[in-house]
């Protein structure tokens, strides 16, 4: 089952190198004035989204002048900080930094005031390939445990995951109906929360990004059991994808920053220029590989085309299966 949501490696480099020739005085010309960009996550603090938007809070603010503040809001299943962006000024000081789930997937299945046209891409900051983990010392510790635990006993294994139908969910799901397994899903506010679900054995198997675990996997902390992806994660190299154990089930997604589609196309620009002139810095570079980040940025344009790609395969999949109409 491969639902093809196209990846973001094209041009990436080519991008990156003409944002950093033209940039190197946005910081003294900034037009953002003095008031803060706010980074709005909608998950809990501690995951993917958190740890990468970190990094370019962290550097952008040399690049382009104001402070970068990032901000959690996981309530509503991520609809609050969706709307909440929504409904801030159009300047391009409050912006969304998400997967595909509380956007994409809510845009068709919750009752929003907004269309998925209502939103444009600033910059795309990577692919990711969600993971399903546990902690070392639990029964399960590949797919196949968890294939044949699943079949003995239908029902019994507990699994978390935030984003309902989305990069953490909505690969379950897919894979529960290529399989017939049946699983209990427990929502979180996001991946944090579920790491600490896992580690203190409250819940069995939980789905995540290998930017988030990476780290506790190396130190034996916590066991990857699959990758849904086509190829192997470059974080978690020794994770097999479930379909090098049969299972062909790959839904990778991406992590952009997306404005509202009213902000002004010089201020996405401006915006696109300085972050993706802040992620090419030493700094920035090192800390990504630091904590695992695989930051690879994709500039606007390049990004609308894999959004509005995922609107349409994001659609299809949840016709497949009955979601929507």
């Amino acid at each position: 089952m491969f639902h093809n949501i196209p990846t973001r490696k094209r041009a990436v480099a080519t991008a990156v190198a003409a944002m950093v020739a033209i940039a190197p005085t946005l910081g003294a010309a900034s037009p953002m004035g003095s008031d803060p960009l706010r980074l709005v996550i909608p998950f809990g603090p501690g995951g993917g989204s958190d740890i990468t938007a970190r990094v370019l809070s962290a550097t952008a603010p040399e690049f382009c002048g104001p402070r970068i503040d990032v901000v959690s809001m996981s309530g509503a299943a991520g609809l609050e900080a969706v709307n909440f962006v929504r409904n801030a000024e159009p300047n391009g000081h409050t912006l969304l930094v998400t997967d595909y789930g509380p956007i994409v997937t809510s845009g068709y299945v919750d009752d929003v005031d907004w269309s998925h046209d209502d939103w444009q891409p600033v910059m795309n900051f990577t692919e990711w390939l969600p993971t399903v983990y546990t902690r070392p010392d639990h029964p399960i510790q590949t797919i196949e445990d968890w294939v044949a635990a699943a079949e003995a006993d239908p029902g019994s294994i507990t699994f978390g995951h935030a984003s309902p139908l989305g990069i953490v969910h909505l690969p379950l799901v897919l894979f529960e109906s290529a399989t017939g397994l049946e699983n209990i899903h427990v929502p979180t506010s996001g991946g944090g929360e579920t790491r600490s679900l896992i580690m203190g054995g409250h819940i069995d198997l939980g789905m995540t990004l290998p930017a988030s675990i990476a780290s506790e996997v190396a130190a034996g902390e916590l066991t990857a059991l699959g990758v849904f992806a086509a190829e192997r994660s470059a974080a978690l190299p020794d994770t097999p994808t479930f379909r090098e154990a049969g299972y062909d089930v790959v839904l990778p997604a991406w992590l952009m920053i997306i404005a509202t589609s009213d902000v002004p196309a010089e201020t996405v620009e401006f915006l696109q220029d300085c972050f993706m002139e802040a992620l090419a810095s030493p700094t920035a570079v090192a800390m990504s590989n630091r904590v695992n980040a695989g930051i690879e940025p994709m500039n606007s344009e390049d990004s609308t085309v894999l959004y509005q790609a995922t609107v349409d395969s994001i659609g299809n999949i949840l016709r497949d299966i009955g979601e929507i109409d």
